[in-house]
């Protein structure tokens, strides 16, 4: 608390202090010299200036994206100032935490889209490849994005077809067998009116940890393999100067081996020993050695996925400056997954949880709005979305060979979105936004209690006052609500009661300053931000009769988030930039009971204590260095260190992983149209686990384990980039 109160004063502080330092400064330096690029982003679905937003939004440019070796959202999460993303599952599920706002398993409190379409998938297994910017949108999105954006969202927008013909290579070659290799083309098909693109995508990765069952044949094989191929394209259609189509559709197969999951055994569990299930306090401790899979039950494990997306941006800017915009999208993807999920090497000594777990996703979406010209006073958009989606999951189960057919989750829903902005005087600006939406969830199959419905309507604003101190200094303040609906635990091993779990919600007041200081040599955006939390949706487990346990959704009660965020960058010459994050979340439970902890103390009120899979602390440091070389090419050096705080497991915080760091490294060669990179992944070697999940050991009674996921290890690896 006092940390949190000290920090939000020196925010106001360095607020009420910025205007006057840029002053000073843009007097004393000469505006000739070395300046950060100006950023245009799309965060309130118009084309704006990233300092003169007020919202805390982290952008990266492709050249951004190319410079520090992004390659996917765990890698984004290292350099984002409360983002936590991590790879802790294989490449399945999306669990990003924004702001503390985390959860267990379910739908992610934090959305992502792709060119403004809503992804229901994990985006873990798509490349950054044809990715043009990423933004990270921080806080509550709900009033112009909507579904899922309960604390924030992560918006990709891909390159479009060009008016001049281009293309790119790029192909890598890393230790443990991993080979990129990337190739497109862009160019006008019909002069002025019609462009095209195309691209595509391979990518493989032999893994680097093998199975330590010692005595099942599986003994020795390699797992955690990946390989992507994908394809992408584009068309983009300008019958007049005033109207234009843009079409996309992309395809990609994934196959990865079993994932790098372990389990920590029951023999390890040190606290509340006279309970039935016993416990675990204090950090997880799994290595490569703990690796015990019977890996032939499943026929060697892993995930298959099938995915295909579509969609088609059209634009008519009227004469008078309005613009009407339509987004439709069509998402499907199909995944199985194989696994040993009793984690026991042998069948003989109990193993039964052999499993093909099997999801199949349909979605479609529309947005249609409109938009005034932004240069007025008084500038607003309105806008309608419709949402159907349909998510079937089923489990076959290798022991019985049976599918259990756990029903179809369909999503219908309908909102209606608006923002005004009114300038008071040339410095200060208030904008209110609203969406009001109707959710429809059904849960329907053949289990005889599968025939649910619930209907969810919320109403959720936004309203931000901005003041522009000078030319480079904007203070702002908002205040936002945003909400997830509620929604069906799909599996027929549950009770009637368990089946189903309330909408949850949450305000979100922040105060933040962006700022271009000493000439625009250096960039300093801070946001400070109080978050009052009703209803989590948390992931419990119970004893079922197949499978031993089962997961499922229940809403537990009430916390607060207070935190902030800082992020910098300073030009440092016209060939050096330095850049650094520092953000803080600290959440606390004001007002909830957990069944679980009741159990191991007597006592389920869990009051004081911290929501799990959110780190309080992340902190990144970074530079880029270039220097001139032989006949006009230059060579250049990037590095990046990254910390994230330690995660509880549950909220019992009584188990945990401990916090890790990383450190990567690119130095590279460029002349005109080619680039060659060396880069270092991971250098230090560190390989503690990603997360932890709350589990069981079928080996021991069905006692209580501790799954951890084993990241990555150090990984070298050179890239030769051409692009014309």
């Amino acid at each position: 608390m006092r940390t949190t109160a000290l920090t939000t004063t020196a925010l106001i502080a360095l607020a009420m202090a910025a205007p006057a330092i840029a002053q000073d400064q843009g007097e004393q330096i000469a505006r000739s010299g070395p300046q950060l690029e100006v950023i245009t982003i799309t965060a309130r679905k118009t084309e704006e200036n990233l300092q003169e937003v007020p919202i805390a939004v982290s952008a990266y440019t492709a050249a951004e994206i190319q410079r520090r070796g992004i390659r996917n959202a765990q890698d984004l999460s290292s350099i984002t100032p409360g983002l936590n993303v991590e790879q802790d599952q294989g490449r399945r599920f999306d669990r990003p935490v924004i702001r503390g706002q985390s959860n267990v398993l379910g739908v992610p409190n934090a959305a992502s889209f792709i060119d403004g379409v809503y992804i229901p998938d994990s985006l873990f297994a798509t490349e950054l490849a044809f990715v043009d910017q990423i933004e990270v949108i921080k806080g509550p999105q709900s009033a112009l994005y909507g579904r899922q954006t309960f604390s924030g969202a992560i918006s990709y927008t891909t390159r479009e077809p060009s008016d001049v013909f281009e293309g790119q290579l790029r192909v890598t070659a890393a230790e443990h067998d991993e080979y990129n290799f990337l190739g497109s083309i862009s160019g006008p098909i019909v002069d002025g009116v019609l462009s095209g693109q195309l691209a595509l995508n391979y990518y493989t990765y032999g893994g680097e940890y093998q199975n330590n069952a010692v005595g099942d044949p599986s003994f020795g094989r390699t797992i955690g393999q990946e390989e992507t191929r994908g394809i992408s394209g584009g068309l983009r259609f300008t019958p007049s100067d005033n109207l234009s189509f843009t079409l996309r559709a992309t395809y990609a197969e994934n196959d990865d081996g079993h994932e790098v999951m372990v389990l920590q055994r029951a023999s390890n569990n040190n606290c509340f020993l006279s309970t039935a299930s016993r416990y675990y306090c204090g950090a997880i401790n799994v290595g490569p050695e703990d690796i015990t899979l019977n890996l032939d039950a499943v026929g060697g494990g892993g995930v298959s996925r099938e995915t295909t997306r579509i969609s088609l941006i059209s634009e008519y800017d009227f004469e008078n400056g309005f613009t009407l915009t339509s987004i439709s999208g069509y998402n499907n993807s199909y995944e199985s997954r194989k696994a040993d999920l009793d984690f026991l090497p042998i069948a003989a000594l109990g193993g039964s949880l052999h499993v093909d777990d099997r999801i199949d996703i349909e979605s479609f979406s529309q947005e249609l709005r409109i938009a005034s010209p932004v240069d007025r006073r008084f500038s607003w958009l309105a806008g309608v979305y419709y949402y159907n989606g349909d998510t079937w999951n089923g489990r076959y189960r290798f022991a019985t060979d049976a599918l259990q057919d756990n029903g179809v989750v369909g999503v219908t829903n309908y909102a209606a979105f608006a923002l005004a902005r009114f300038d008071f005087t040339d410095r200060l600006t208030g904008t209110a936004e609203v969406r009001i939406a109707e959710e429809e969830l059904t849960l329907t199959g053949s289990a005889a209690n599968f025939d649910l419905s619930a209907t969810y309507r919320s109403t959720n604003p936004r309203f931000t006052l901005a003041y522009q101190a000078n030319d480079f200094t904007m203070l702002y303040a908002s205040a936002a609500r945003g909400n997830k609906p509620g929604g069906f635990n799909a599996d027929v091993r549950l009770a009637p009661d368990q089946l189903s779990y309330g909408e949850e919600s949450a305000w979100n007041y922040e105060i933040g300053i962006k700022s271009d200081l000493f000439d625009q040599r250096v960039r300093l955006n801070a946001a400070a931000f109080f978050i009052d939390w009703t209803n989590q949706q948390l992931t419990q487990s119970t004893v079922v009769a197949v499978g031993g346990t089962a997961p499922f959704i229940r809403n537990v009660g009430e916390l607060e988030v207070r935190g902030f965020e800082v992020e910098g960058e300073f030009q440092v010459t016209d060939n050096w930039r330095l850049r650094g994050t520092y953000s803080y979340a600290e959440s606390e439970y004001t007002n909830a009971f957990d069944p679980d902890h009741n159990t191991l103390t007597g006592n389920g009120d869990i009051t004081g204590n911290t929501a799990p899979n959110a780190p309080r602390t992340q902190f990144s440091v970074g530079t880029h260095i270039w220097w001139p070389m032989f006949n006009d090419s230059r060579g250049f050096f990037d590095a990046t260190y990254a910390y994230r705080g330690r995660k509880f497991a549950q909220v019992s915080n009584l188990a945990w992983v401990d916090g890790r760091d990383v450190a990567n490294a690119q130095l590279g060669w460029e002349l005109n149209q080619h680039r060659v990179i060396l880069f270092g992944r991971n250098l230090f070697d560190n390989i503690e686990p990603l997360g932890v999940t709350r589990y069981v050991d079928f080996g021991d009674s069905n006692r209580r384990g501790f799954l951890g996921t084993l990241p990555r290890g150090r990984q070298f690896g050179i890239t030769y980039e051409m692009s014309f």
